[in-house]
């Protein structure tokens, strides 16, 4: 992407927050910035857009804007407060080898995003008749803690749940 400005969040909201978090790329031009990627076609993928507002502006005014793939509205970006992170999912499997990311300003306040993650999935994984799958919980279940050690890091067992994405209010499809 060639547009938008690289962005901090205030340092009274980095301690609870991964450092990942800590930057963020704001687009107060434009009403809809994109990013591109070159990817393979008919594989399936995890789509993550996390965003922490963290008053980077100034402003204190939590933005609203909308985010799609390709021509089509994937969510809204709903913040809850300042200093916490929303985190948007989806699987979708590429019809072409292109994939288009984008944020769409809907109101006054500037669209930003603190990271954009794509992951490659096995096919295999998730299957569903038609469309992509958008994230609806994640869930820790165990009364205890439950760690997996790998390399001298920890991992906390969390269940993953997604639900079909279909939106009466959109056309999102994957033909």
């Amino acid at each position: 992407i060639d547009s938008g400005l690289v962005g901090r969040i205030n340092d009274s909201y980095k301690t609870p927050l991964q450092q990942q978090t800590w930057t963020l790329r704001s687009f107060p031009e434009g009403q809809r910035n994109c990013y591109n990627f070159k990817l393979t076609a008919n594989r399936k993928y995890l789509i993550r857009g996390t965003f922490v507002y963290g008053n980077y502006d100034g402003l204190n005014q939590i933005p609203e804007f909308d985010l799609h793939i390709g021509p089509n509205k994937w969510t809204s970006v709903i913040l809850d407060g300042v200093a916490n992170a929303s985190i948007y999912e989806m699987i979708h499997v590429l019809p072409q080898d292109r994939l288009q990311v984008c944020l769409v300003k809907t109101g006054k306040t500037s669209p930003f995003i603190s990271s954009l993650e794509l992951r490659p999935l096995n096919n295999k994984a998730y299957v569903t008749q038609s469309g992509s799958l958008m994230s609806f919980a994640r869930i820790y279940f165990p009364e205890t803690p439950s760690y997996l050690r790998y390399r001298k890091k920890f991992f906390i067992f969390q269940e993953q749940k997604f639900f079909i994405f279909q939106d009466k209010n959109s056309s999102f499809s994957t033909k």
